[in-house]
């Protein structure tokens, strides 16, 4: 392969890096993408409690993404914080009404590891309350 055709595929794989890492940061500040949900919405349905309500609007956060090593295969879910501290696991979600919560929002495990500190490898749900 010739040097000038190396230089192109480094350059666009490059641009194509750094155009999807724009979207993620923009898209994970909107109100309105699959990392938030507004205390409004939540209330919307006949949901009692968060868990049931997420059960409903964003199934995917409440799922097991596997075992986070080779030695312990315990599947592991995302953590629960409020307010930044660390609350619980995901069966803490069933003690919350949806009446108590201002918003909830999901960090990936990438956000979660910069934001909330290590331990954290499947992500967290912080919930705001109002």
């Amino acid at each position: 392969m010739s040097q000038q055709r190396t230089t192109q595929i480094a350059a666009f794989l490059m641009l194509a890096v750094m155009c999807s890492g724009c979207s993620m940061r923009q898209q994970s500040s909107d109100p309105s993408a699959r990392d938030f949900i507004s205390g409004e919405d939540l209330r919307r349905g006949n949901n009692g409690n968060v868990y049931e309500a997420l059960e409903r609007l964003r199934p995917e956060w409440l799922r097991s993404r596997g075992p986070t090593s080779v030695t312990d295969p315990t599947p592991t879910r995302a953590n629960v914080y409020m307010n930044g501290s660390q609350v619980g696991n995901l069966e803490y979600l069933r003690q919350v009404s949806v009446v108590d919560v201002g918003e909830i929002r999901y960090y990936a495990p990438g956000e979660a590891g910069v934001r909330f500190g290590m331990g954290n490898p499947m992500g967290v749900i912080d919930i705001t309350p109002r």
